[in-house]
């Protein structure tokens, strides 16, 4: 494992430490791989728009509806 060193405004610390008092690490590592993934998505997604065209917006309303659902989806989880 490396050590990274990082600046932060005062009050996100603040926060920072009062979301995660115990293992603020382990906090930093999710939000990280949580946004690094929500850009591997979004890089995909417009590579299928570049191949197959924009989606149809009755489709998506029609599958945010079905992954809206209770239970859908499981509840995320803090590593």
């Amino acid at each position: 494992m490396a050590k990274l060193s990082v600046s932060l405004p005062d009050d996100l610390v603040q926060d920072l430490k009062a979301a995660a008092p115990d293992n603020v690490s382990a906090f930093v590592t999710t939000a990280v791989r949580h946004e690094l993934d929500r850009r591997r998505l979004h890089a995909f997604v417009d590579e299928l728009v570049a191949e197959l065209g924009p989606s149809d917006d009755a489709e998506v309303a029609r599958y945010s509806e079905l992954f809206a659902a209770p239970g859908c989806l499981p509840a995320p989880t803090l590593a």
